[in-house]
């Protein structure tokens, strides 16, 4: 009874407009914003690659920003609040509960006058309880922050709001930023995701490469990220993919690579540029290749080169993929492009190359655009391969010839670090 009477009283004296609930809520004080410090890494949006300013939350925010740290840190978390009421106290006190049972300390915080009613205080930038533990990936979404006021010294509090944040944990520091390698916020949000508890690094990689092998890569908003959604796609860099959610074979290597360096996980020579040899036959360079599956149907070109056969040829104006860029338009075809090996987010993707990127990591060959993984150089022609072709341009017409017989070429390799 003597506790119900005190907060009776404190009610009066500080604010008439103050109404009791049965969970104790102060409906006039309200949570303005939450920035987090104290070691927080930079974080890139998706578009544009600009770095997410504070504060983190912002109560008239439709999206609030993330945080991320390196395990082993504890968050660092300010707030501001106002409070709407004539008469107002000159200090009371401050505290915050987050997630993972990290407590932000009780603080006793001014209020600043103002000639109207509407009034505000500050909680300081304090370090939270304990630290995320060491050397584990974590993911929250959301990182909650549960926000307590008391006017009468910490005996009685009454909550005043919660903000929430979405708040990766990287196992170790992540490795430092380079040309095409950022720390955006799809690569965060894959990685800590889909890693989450993890520790060592073989547990970190085959975790990321989970969220490839459905065929549905995802971005931090749930967004698809697609494999030539637009056939002749002109997105080649990390950056765009994760700006325009469509892009090329580079890109996907990329972005697996980065979610396992934004763990800290070093991988060198793991970025993989493969070629046709480029050997001669019937005095052109076989320089292109056929993804699964396409259908060799009636030889035409048998007497111009018996070795390729099969012809296919285009309008070099507007070359073989004209708009809207979907499918393969041949004014001839021998050969003709099926559903075969699926991509990211699309059942037929583009499947004429001359090229094509995947990662490397401890030996295995990760093909993150479509998912799947290769023991050896060789068997990625066996598993993926339809055929071999080259082409030549005579009077505008671009003429195609394949051939089915994969032992007429084979594929090169150049290695470098991503």
């Amino acid at each position: 009874m003597k506790k119900m009477l005190r907060s009776i009283l404190i009610a009066v004296l500080f604010c008439s407009q103050f109404t009791f609930a049965q969970d104790f809520s102060y409906s006039n004080i309200s949570l303005v914003s939450v920035t987090f410090s104290g070691g927080n890494l930079n974080i890139r949006s998706d578009s544009g690659g600009a770095v997410y300013s504070s504060p983190q939350y912002l109560t008239s925010a439709t999206k609030q920003k993330p945080v991320a740290y390196v395990s082993g840190n504890a968050p660092r978390a300010a707030a501001s609040f106002t409070i709407d009421c004539p008469s107002v106290p000159d200090s009371v006190n401050v505290r915050g509960f987050g997630s993972d049972a990290i407590n932000f300390s009780s603080v006793k915080v001014v209020v600043n006058p103002s000639s109207g009613t509407l009034h505000t205080f500050n909680y300081p930038a304090k370090t939270g309880s304990h630290v995320f533990t060491t050397s584990i990936v974590r993911f929250f979404k959301p990182y909650t922050i549960n926000w307590e006021i008391s006017f009468d010294n910490g005996i009685t509090w009454k909550s005043i709001g919660a903000s929430n944040n979405t708040l990766y944990v990287t196992r170790s520091a992540p490795q430092t930023e380079g040309t095409n390698y950022k720390w955006y916020h799809t690569v965060f949000d894959l990685s800590c995701r889909n890693a989450q508890y993890k520790s060592l690094d073989t547990a970190i990689i085959s975790s990321v490469w989970g969220e490839f092998t459905d065929h549905i890569v995802l971005n931090y908003n749930n967004d698809s990220l697609f494999y030539y959604k637009i056939m002749n796609s002109p997105n080649v860099t990390l950056g765009s993919l994760l700006q325009n959610r469509d892009a090329e074979c580079y890109t996907f290597a990329q972005l697996f690579l980065a979610s396992i360096k934004i763990q800290g996980v070093v991988r060198t020579n793991n970025y993989v540029y493969i070629t046709p040899i480029n050997n001669s036959v019937c005095g052109n360079v076989v320089n292109r290749f056929l993804v699964k599956n396409w259908s060799f149907g009636t030889p035409t070109a048998s007497s111009t080169c018996s070795a390729f056969p099969y012809k296919n040829t285009y309008n070099s104006a507007i070359g073989s993929i004209p708009a809207p860029f979907d499918q393969y338009v041949f004014i001839t075809s021998d050969v003709t492009d099926l559903s075969g090996i699926p991509g990211s987010c699309n059942i037929r993707p583009a499947s004429y190359f001359n090229n094509h990127q995947i990662a490397k990591v401890d030996g295995v060959y990760y093909d993150a655009c479509y998912g799947v993984t290769f023991p050896t150089l060789g068997s990625i022609k066996s598993a993926a391969f339809s055929g071999w072709s080259f082409r030549y341009t005579t009077s505008g017409i671009t003429n195609c010839f394949f051939t089915n017989d994969l032992s007429q070429s084979d594929l090169s390799e150049s290695i470098s670090t991503f």
